[in-house]
């Protein structure tokens, strides 16, 4: 049996595509991929994924997508500003005496000597320069008046806490003056500097007192 001759002009494309065949409600036949089916959905071309999600997804929120705030940034933050208000800067304390400022922490010691027994006092800050020069020449004064009537007082404590005070007025000629008034009213008066007191040259009677002292016994024990 005689073999037919191959034919001239082969059919292009898919050689089972059906030619001319049944395509329902007018869309294209089989074959034609890349192209719109018969219910108007939009197949995807050769090469790319067809389960890909289109750049307007219906699930997705366009008006979200416009608003939502960057990673890292607070959800909660009003738009052009910062995410929390900043915190105002805390407060500086005042002078406990006359609230006035700028005031420093410092300590005013005084150390009395007596007989038989001794006392300490001191006054802590926050003071401005003006009460604190006002409270130190007090104390001072007063260690210096008072301060030697006891061995101990005289050898140690006495001198330790003029040191100390000394320290402090250090610290007192390094603050301003005070840039606001007192809203207290409370003023104190600074008086006059420590040399300037007659009880701050109350020591050198001390000698003068041992001097006594000392002659009483001797003319005593020679009567």
């Amino acid at each position: 049996m005689a073999t037919p001759p191959p034919h001239s002009n082969p059919p292009q494309g898919n050689p089972f595509a059906p030619q001319g065949g049944y395509a329902p409600n007018g869309a294209q036949p089989y074959g034609s991929y890349g192209t719109q089916d018969a219910y108007g959905a939009q197949n995807s071309a050769y090469g790319q994924n067809p389960y890909a999600q289109s750049p307007a997804a219906p699930h997705q929120n366009p008006a979200y997508a416009q608003t939502a705030p960057a990673y890292g940034q607070d959800p909660y933050a009003p738009a052009g500003g910062p995410a929390y208000a900043a915190a105002p800067p805390p407060l500086t304390p005042g002078c406990r005496i006359c609230a006035s400022q700028p005031a420093g922490d410092m300590t005013i010691r005084q150390h009395t000597g007596l007989l038989v027994a001794m006392r300490f006092s001191k006054m802590e800050g926050p003071f401005c320069r003006s009460c604190a020069t006002a409270i130190h020449r007090d104390m001072t004064t007063k260690t210096l008046a008072g301060g030697w009537w006891s061995p101990v007082s005289l050898l140690l404590f006495t001198p330790l806490t003029l040191l100390w005070n000394l320290y402090v007025r250090t610290k007192i000629g390094k603050l301003p003056h005070p840039t606001t008034p007192s809203p207290t009213g409370v003023v104190m008066d600074q008086g006059k500097p420590v040399f300037q007191r007659p009880l701050a040259y109350v020591v050198l009677l001390l000698p003068l007192l041992w001097l006594a002292v000392y002659i009483s016994n001797e003319v005593t024990s020679q009567s």
